[in-house]
């Protein structure tokens, strides 16, 4: 999972990273067993085997350390799975070896989450490459795997997101561009349909989304466009799904040669991204590839002028050098040190002013 998911979409893994301690010690396991008896063994070669703690369901498997309860005898928590709920392992009695949701201490109740440890680790495992595929489906559909696990990640939860798909939204969304991946694109189609019919959130929208992505990656540029417009033309849409609509937008009027209404788009984009410099970096680099240096600085010192364009706290002068030196540094490096110095006067200018 950490080859394929390295932006750490996947819940839970900005805490675990896909990553795992070392494995319990004979020590600690000797330790362990004196004051509660032989761990299960799917468990004792889980933390013997692999690590003690790290990659794993919820934010990850917690080390060792076995405690009393009230209804399961003795327990390992394996898991917290926040606001109060964690997953434990059941260390003796009939239900030894099985894994519990346990919601008791905020007076809520205590269900079987899985018969064995193997079955909770690879339960987490498909439900991981799941949502992963979720967010990347669409950007391997349109760009390409950034690497070639993607590839095997895709070849490997094929199977459990067709299966899972009838009747959820998203999921049909998903075997939509997986479908689209390969170009099939009567069964895209299909999938993308039944997901608009299946209803979720902004269905028409999404609708116009996924078809205008459709005839983009089919090479049928207007059909692509015109799609994109009337998603655009719905009304109250998510900043995410207006933003998807744009770039799908701002690819097909570029593919189709029509480079400034792509620019106006991008233009828009960046308008409306208050937390990340990327559209506006991107907006600069288009305008001084026009020999539009004025333009340039213009949409970077808009960006710079969002307060929060890299995140809360930072200064007008931070906010300048993270706007314009990335910019000014590529300039330099093409020996282009004029347009780099008209750059660098705005932000004097910007700075006497503020």
């Amino acid at each position: 999972m950490s080859a394929v998911d390295r932006d750490r979409q996947v819940f839970g893994a900005d805490t675990h990273r896909f990553a795992f301690d070392e494995p319990v010690s004979d020590t600690v396991l000797a330790a362990i067993e004196v004051g509660f008896g032989e761990l299960p063994g799917e468990y004792r070669a889980l933390v013997t085997g692999l690590g003690a703690s790290g990659a794993g369901p919820f934010y990850g498997l917690l080390p060792p350390e076995p405690q009393a309860h009230d209804l399961l005898d003795a327990i390992i928590v394996l898991a917290d799975q926040g606001c109060g709920g964690r997953s434990v392992l059941s260390l003796r009695g009939p239900h030894r070896g099985q894994v519990w949701s346990d919601w008791t201490s905020e007076g809520g109740t205590l269900e079987v989450e899985s018969p064995s440890i193997y079955t909770w680790y690879e339960n987490w495992l498909e439900h991981a490459l799941i949502e992963w595929v979720e967010s990347a489906a669409p950007r391997i559909a349109l760009d390409g795997p950034d690497d070639p696990s993607e590839l095997e990640a895709i070849s490997e939860v094929f199977e459990s997101v067709a299966k899972r798909a009838p009747g959820d939204p998203k999921l049909l969304r998903t075997l939509g561009y997986l479908h689209l991946r390969e170009r099939r694109w009567n069964d895209a189609s299909t999938s993308f349909a039944a997901a608009a019919e299946a209803g979720g959130d902004e269905p028409a929208a999404r609708r116009h989304l996924d078809q205008a992505r459709l005839e983009l990656v089919r090479g049928n540029r207007d059909e692509s466009i015109l799609q994109a417009e009337r998603g655009l033309a719905v009304e109250k849409l998510w900043y995410s799904t207006r933003d998807e609509l744009r770039d799908t937008l701002e690819r097909a009027l570029g593919a189709a040669g029509r480079g400034d209404a792509a620019l106006a788009v991008l233009d828009q984009r960046a308008e409306e991204c208050f937390f990340s410099l990327t559209l506006h970096h991107r907006l600069a680099r288009e305008r001084i590839a026009r020999g539009d240096i004025a333009g340039a600085g213009a949409a970077l010192e808009r960006a710079a002028a969002m307060p929060n364009i890299i995140g809360t706290g930072g200064s007008i002068d931070d906010r300048l050098s993270a706007a314009f030196d990335p910019i000014m540094l590529e300039l330099k490096r093409a020996r282009r040190d004029p347009e780099a110095r008209q750059l660098a006067a705005l932000i004097e200018r910007i700075k006497n002013a503020n």
